[in-house]
Parts: structure tokens; C-alpha cells; sequence
């Protein structure tokens, strides 16, 4: 009777146990999500640029010498010829008046040598002297004409070593930059300053390659720059580089685009990195989803998981403009809907679950 019961007891039990296995209902899965909504939209390249100018030069000493006098200091304005350095110029002041000595004294010679071959070819004209003395005298004509040529050649040089013994601004510009002080002694070559002129301040940015069928000139930039927290202003593209860069070392091409500073730009300095926003193409009121509510189901194919009556169902869509954060959604889905999240867990049709509204990603 005993083996009896203990017989009926194990059948009970693997009873209990085959129901359960059939009756048992796997607990819902909660996933984080959002419902479908309606956003304007815009398409952005965000970029860093840099303020640059091109007419950037360095003055250098032309001739050795010790420089006499600096009359500028860095950060100053200079217009277009205005002295910054002056060098010890005694030699080549004597050299100068002493060349122009020469030219006189030259010029002198000169004039004799004319007069005396004026009397000789009037005298030899009358057959009163010999053929021989008047070549002769054409021939110290020639000389003394020469010697004058050289001699004002040697003038000229005087003066312009005298010139290289001034610095001159050649625009109107500001010193970013002086290497050299009074008294110091510099060799031709010495760099002293450098200028950038005040004209043709601009802004270049660097943009990713794929991107060059996006871009114009006269596109619109939005500037800003975390050095004035408060103020946005725009200007437009006025050059794209002709040819694609590669870095080597971040193994991007990208390619090179200007812009003005643009009217109501704040005081900026050169070098200073500035934020810029090209604005691509805009989109009102669309439907929208964050990039972790779509799943790539082929190369090109999006899928979202909709959260319908506590099950997932997953849906195909239709994708369209794309933002940093958003996909503007064109088919498969309505406004109000709640899908699910991928990073909520594995998703697939049918599998039971809570919906749970993620606000931070709406």
C-alpha cells in the first residue's frame, strides 16, 4: 500500500511540474522608451575655425650693424612706411657723402673733357691739328663720361645701403612680434619683427570631406566663441580650398573654407578658435526619433521596436534627414506611439513588455 502512494505522490508532482513548465508566463521586460513626436529639425556641420591672416611677414636685418634706435613695441599699430628700427648708419652716411663727392669731382672732369673736344674737332675741322689728338680726345671724353656713370652708380648704392639700415612698415599692420632691442648687435638675416596687416582678417575652417557637395559660397555661418558667452553672428562663405587635405596623423581629408569675420563680430586676435554652425538644410514639424530608438536591419534598412497592448512589435520605417541626436522618420510610424529603446535589452516580436517614458531622450 505504502509503494501505492508513493506512486501516486511522484505523479502528482511531475504533473505540477509539466503545467507549470506550459502555464508559466515569462515576467514582462521593462524598456526604457519614447513616444513619437514632432520636432523642427536642422542639418548642422559644427566645426572649429581659426582667425588667420594671410598677410603675415617678418622683417629681418638686411646689412650687420647694431641697431640704434626701436620705435615700436609688440602689440602696436603701424601705417605703411613708418620707421620701426633704425641701425647705426655713420659708415654708410660718410660712404654716401663721399660718393657724391666723387660724382661731383666726376662731373667736373667731365665737362673739361666735352670743352676740350669741342675745341679740338672745331681746330681739326680747319685742318689745324692732327686726326690722332682729336681720337684721343673723343676717347678721354668716353672715359670721363664713364667714370661719371660709375660714380653715381656707387652714389645710388650708398644710398640705398643707408635705406637698409631702416626697417619700414610695408602696410599698415600690427606687431605681433619683436625679437630685437636698442643697442643689440645683429648679421644680415637677423629676424626683428613680425606683422600681420591690419586688412584681411578672415576665418578658416576645416570641413570633412563628404561634405563638399553641401557646401557654397555665400552659404551662412553661424559664428560664436566661448570668449563672448552672450553673442552669436553670422557672415558667409567667400572661398573653398580647390583640393582635398589628408592628415596623416587622423587619417582624415577635409577640406579648407574662408569666411570674413563678419560685421557684427566682436574683437577678436589672430590664432583665436572660434565655434562656427553651417546650417545644411532646416525641416519643420517632422517626426522625429533619438539614433538608440532605430535599428539597422540591412545596409540602409531601419527597424524601430513599438511597445503595442504590453508586447513588442518590431516595425520597419522610413528614414530622412539626420541631426547630431535625432532621424526624421517619413513612413512606418505614427505621432503618439511609444517604441522602445535597443539598449533597453534584447528586443524581438512579440516578447512582453512595460513601457517606461525616457524623457532625456525626447
Amino acid at each position: 500500500m505504502r509503494r501505492y502512494f508513493k506512486s501516486i505522490f511522484a505523479i502528482v508532482v511531475l504533473a505540477s511540474v509539466a503545467a507549470g513548465y506550459f502555464f508559466y508566463e515569462e515576467p514582462p521586460l521593462s524598456v526604457s522608451g519614447v513616444q513619437v513626436q514632432r520636432h523642427d529639425m536642422a542639418y548642422i556641420i559644427r566645426v572649429t575655425g581659426e582667425v588667420i591672416n594671410d598677410r603675415t611677414v617678418s622683417l629681418t636685418a638686411l646689412v650687420n650693424g647694431r641697431i640704434e634706435d626701436v620705435y615700436v613695441a609688440r602689440g602696436d599699430k603701424v601705417k605703411k612706411d613708418d620707421t620701426l628700427a633704425s641701425m647705426d648708419n655713420r659708415a654708410s652716411v660718410a660712404r654716401l657723402n663721399r660718393a657724391k663727392a666723387v660724382v661731383q669731382q666726376q662731373t667736373v672732369r667731365l665737362k673739361e673733357q666735352q670743352q676740350r673736344y669741342a675745341r679740338l674737332s672745331e681746330l681739326s675741322n680747319r685742318k689745324l691739328v692732327a686726326v690722332e689728338a682729336l681720337d684721343q680726345a673723343q676717347y678721354e671724353l668716353e672715359t670721363a663720361k664713364a667714370a661719371v656713370a660709375i660714380a653715381k652708380a656707387d652714389a645710388q648704392m650708398s644710398a640705398i645701403e643707408q635705406d637698409w639700415q631702416r626697417l619700414d612698415a610695408p602696410f599698415d599692420a600690427v606687431v605681433t612680434d619683436k625679437w630685437t632691442e636698442s643697442g643689440q648687435w645683429v648679421e644680415a638675416g637677423t629676424q626683428l619683427f613680425q606683422l600681420v596687416a591690419i586688412e584681411g582678417w578672415e576665418i578658416e575652417a576645416n570641413l570633412d570631406a563628404v561634405d563638399t557637395g553641401r557646401i557654397h559660397t555665400g552659404q551662412v555661418v553661424n559664428v560664436s566663441s566661448d570668449s563672448f558667452p552672450d553673442q552669436v553672428w553670422q557672415t558667409q562663405i567667400h572661398w573653398i580650398g580647390p583640393a582635398i587635405e589628408r592628415s596623416a596623423e587622423r587619417y582624415l581629408n577635409t577640406f579648407p573654407v574662408r569666411m570674413a569675420l563678419g560685421p557684427d563680430a566682436p574683437q577678436l586676435l589672430l590664432g583665436q578658435q572660434l565655434d562656427i554652425e553651417i546650417v545644411i538644410e532646416e525641416r519643420g514639424d517632422v517626426l522625429s526619433l533619438p539614433y538608440s530608438a532605430l535599428r539597422e536591419r540591412e545596409p540602409g534598412l531601419f527597424e524601430v521596436a513599438l511597445v503595442e497592448q504590453g508586447a513588442i512589435r518590431l516595425q520597419p520605417i522610413e528614414s530622412g534627414l539626420e541631426t547630431d541626436t535625432h532621424v526624421e522618420i517619413l513612413s512606418g510610424i505614427q505621432e503618439g506611439q511609444k517604441v522602445a529603446l535597443f539598449d533597453s535589452g534584447y528586443l524581438e516580436n512579440g516578447r512582453a513588455a512595460r513601457f517606461i517614458a525616457n524623457n532625456d531622450q525626447n
